[in-house]
């Protein structure tokens, strides 16, 4: 049987096709993310790695690269896009872009205690992994990144206190609309240069979950802390859509399930080390100031205030109206 010009050429391009599947290699799975070599998030991501490519054969191979060596989290984001990464573990910046309902989960003064979280986690996590999906990722793993206090070179129990020192304006949209509700001046500065601004003076009061401040070394500067739990804040690991869907389903579970296993045993980890780094703080010197009843009340009344700023904008309504829903089930428990 004879062949015209155009079935030939059919032809041709069906073999190439078999030829490149054939001979495809493993599917690469190249991550980034800020957190330091030795530390106990990276060694989560590390076991996940070698579970990953242990169950797959080595037909899924992946690489991490620690310690913000790719550069910034938004640095990451664009490497992602252009394809020299397909992914990272982020806790900063990232979050908002990739899934910005999780910011609704750290608006301040949100959570009272741990079992809040884990609870509302848990039924967020549809709308979540729903909301990062939409922005051509696939949420493979949540890590807890902690409450996050106030550190200060300061006395701070109240408003007014707080206002009569040099606040901190970190890059994150909410707090910084919880401190314009407040009436609270900040002054900016890349979290690279807080440790120096509190050496010098020009920054005296701080903010961030405690195993994070003694590993920057603020606690060096700071002369005490609020045990008022500002806010509280998640990270997670990410691939984006396109590289997810180069994988079979088979390989796609045993990927987020690795991740999602070791992220998971992090958690109660990253709960310890908090523990430990504020007991570490009070050993060296930085006294603990328990929480007035008038500072609670406060920080929930200018959070209402910044809430009107930010729902709707930062995160969605929805997100926020099921995060309520969700608070509101555990606290009836």
């Amino acid at each position: 049987m004879k062949m015209n010009l155009k079935q030939l050429g059919l032809a041709g391009c069906l073999l190439l096709c078999l030829a490149a599947t054939v001979g495809a290699g493993p599917v690469r799975l190249k991550l980034a993310t800020m957190a330091p070599e030795g530390s106990i998030w990276m060694q989560a991501l590390d076991a996940a790695k070698e579970e990953v490519n242990a169950a797959t054969d080595g037909a899924v191979k992946v690489k991490i690269y620690p310690g913000g060596i790719m550069g910034a989290e938004k640095d990451v984001l664009f490497k992602i896009k252009t394809g020299q990464l397909q992914g990272g573990g982020f806790m900063g910046y990232a979050i908002g872009r990739i899934c910005p309902d999780a910011r609704a989960l750290m608006f301040p003064m949100v959570f009272m205690n741990y079992q809040e979280v884990d609870q509302v986690l848990e039924m967020m996590l549809p709308t979540l992994e729903a909301s990062a999906r939409q922005n051509g990722y696939e949420a493979i793993a949540w890590t807890e990144v902690g409450f996050s206090y106030a550190y200060s070179m300061k006395p701070v129990n109240s408003l007014d206190e707080l206002r009569t020192t040099k606040v901190w304006g970190p890059d994150s949209p909410m707090l910084m609309e919880l401190f314009k509700a407040g009436n609270i001046a900040t002054i900016p500065a890349n979290i690279t240069d807080v440790l120096t601004s509190l050496q010098t003076g020009s920054l005296e009061t701080v903010f961030g979950p405690p195993t994070a401040a003694v590993a920057v070394q603020w606690h060096t500067k700071v002369r005490s802390y609020n045990t008022l739990r500002l806010s509280y804040s998640i990270g997670g690991v990410f691939i984006s859509s396109v590289a997810w869907d180069k994988m079979t389903p088979e390989q796609q579970g045993i990927v987020k399930g690795a991740f999602d296993k070791h992220c998971r045993l992090l958690t109660p980890k990253v709960r310890k080390s908090d523990i430990e780094a504020l007991e570490y703080m009070q050993g060296q010197g930085v006294v603990a100031i328990e929480a007035s009843p008038v500072a609670l009340a406060e920080f929930q009344q200018i959070a209402a205030q910044a809430l009107e700023a930010v729902k709707g904008t930062v995160f969605s309504n929805e997100a926020w109206d099921r995060l309520q829903l969700s608070l509101q089930k555990v606290r009836g428990q």
